[in-house]
């Protein structure tokens, strides 16, 4: 009995850390987005005003309505703080022509803050902003961005975290150095490997730091085609 007990315990535990890893801020509230499920917005709800519907779709006597042209198919997520002003910000997210979130100053519509592109946005409210997608980059691109005085600004990273277990498409060679010298081990085509890190989100000729499967780790320099996998499945170019 007391061993059905402590497996039932560490499975729960387990469940547990799961779930914390899955939800970097756990203390706030997903809105999945209703005409796209990849895009998501993560805020905080006693701070927010939740829409979620298209913009041709809003009350024709409100600000943000538009009945025509692809803006109207564009999603107003929330009105919601982003910093400890209590000022009020729409978050509109559209494929117009790019997929982004589009942020509006709430009490001032003409003015327009700026765009983020991603499919996932976090907001905790404290100025700081979190995006991650596969959008305009080469991978699942997690950054954040700092909202100071209405501007957006991306803080810099020394490298971009990838995290893709993945496979090879073409035979490549890992090497101690960016500069690709001290050979650490050569993999052929279709075997099993982890991208960890890439020097560059965009490039479409750029180094990733690769783990094998055995756990060697080494630096290759990988090709991207856009929407398509050169030397890495699930590295390329998502973007025009």
């Amino acid at each position: 009995m007391k061993q059905i007990l402590l497996i039932f315990c560490i499975f729960c535990y387990l469940l547990t850390v799961n779930a914390q890893t899955n939800k970097p801020f756990p203390y706030l509230t997903s809105i999945t987005n209703s005409d796209d499920s990849k895009v998501q917005l993560f805020i905080d709800k006693n701070k927010s005003e939740i829409f979620n519907v298209k913009l041709k779709e809003l009350d024709k006597n409100h600000p943000l309505h538009i009945s025509t042209d692809c803006e109207s198919e564009m999603t107003l997520l929330a009105i919601t703080e982003i910093d400890n002003s209590n000022k009020k910000y729409a978050i509109i997210y559209g494929y117009c022509p790019e997929p982004e979130f589009n942020i509006y100053d709430a009490n001032d519509l003409d003015n327009y803050i700026g765009a983020i592109g991603g499919l996932e946005l976090y907001i905790p409210g404290n100025g700081n902003l979190y995006v991650s997608g596969h959008v305009n980059s080469n991978f699942n691109l997690k950054r954040k961005l700092t909202f100071i005085d209405n501007e957006i600004k991306e803080v810099e990273q020394p490298q971009y975290y990838v995290g893709l277990k993945t496979k090879t498409l073409n035979s490549i060679t890992l090497y101690k150095t960016k500069e690709l010298k001290n050979e650490v081990a050569k993999l052929p085509e279709n075997y099993k490997i982890e991208v960890i890190l890439a020097e560059s989100s965009y490039k479409l000729d750029e180094y990733y730091l690769v783990k094998t499967e055995f756990g060697l780790i080494g630096w290759t320099k990988v090709k991207a085609g856009q929407y398509k996998s050169i030397d890495i499945e699930g590295i390329y170019w998502a973007g025009d």
